[in-house]
């Protein structure tokens, strides 16, 4: 099983968010939610993509078990790890130079999920 640190410096890293804290004044906000669903990571990524889709970002990743997207201003990846019995674990990590950008986003993709 992937502990949490190494799915997010994993999901920070796939997002190109990972820099040298000096070259960079401040950082994006970035904020991310998880739930278990009963699904397995079929559903889960047609979801995604199509919560993605909802709010205009346009599709930069896709694979066994994420998909995201972006726009100029934001980005966004869910992760989607199946675990026995098609029950999924869904994370959804937002990042955005703004950080009421990126808490709005968080909150309008869990509704469109």
């Amino acid at each position: 099983m992937f502990s949490m640190t190494y799915l997010l410096t994993a999901v920070l890293g796939g997002l190109g968010l990972t820099a040298n804290a000096a070259a960079q004044a401040t950082p994006p906000g970035m904020h991310y939610a998880w739930q278990v669903l009963d699904i397995d990571t079929a559903q889960c990524l047609t979801q995604a993509r199509q919560a993605l889709e909802s709010q205009g970002l346009e599709p930069m990743q896709n694979d066994a078990t994420s998909v995201a997207g972006r726009s100029e201003t934001v980005t966004a990846m869910f992760v989607c790890i199946e675990n026995p019995a098609d029950i999924t674990t869904v994370m959804v990590v937002v990042a955005s130079d703004s950080d009421e950008q990126a808490l709005a986003l968080r909150e309008a993709l869990k509704l469109a999920f």
